[in-house]
């Protein structure tokens, strides 16, 4: 087509059309992406590491809270999910001590999406 055909843009506007052809994605087949391998974490106890997340803000409820704490167990996938009302380190941290800690002990290791 180059030999005979040109305008300004020409390889972007044939790299469309193909990708937008029918006839084209029914022989093709879906494009799948190659993904990560998923790492492989060692983890010999429970609650030896856990995950934070911090989920908000949602509509504050009757008690002022506007945020979700999720606590989760890397060994045996164990969710704990706290309403929390900011999500500033020393309202996360005196919840992780006081709801977390006291009742499982001290983890290895905290992982965190902040």
């Amino acid at each position: 087509m180059r030999e005979r055909f040109y305008w300004v843009h020409c390889r972007d506007d044939v790299e469309d059309w193909c990708r937008k052809c029918t006839s084209c994605a029914a022989v093709k087949g879906p494009q799948f992406r190659s993904r990560g391998a998923l790492k492989l974490y060692n983890v010999g106890a429970p609650w030896e590491r856990i995950a934070i997340y911090v989920a908000g803000p949602f509509p504050e409820s009757e008690s002022g809270n506007k945020y979700f704490m999720i606590v989760m167990d890397y060994f045996t996938k164990w969710p704990e999910v706290f309403a929390i009302p900011n999500q500033k380190a020393s309202t996360v941290a005196d919840k992780l001590v006081h709801e977390v800690v006291c009742r499982f002990g001290v983890p290895l290791e905290i992982h965190s999406n902040q």
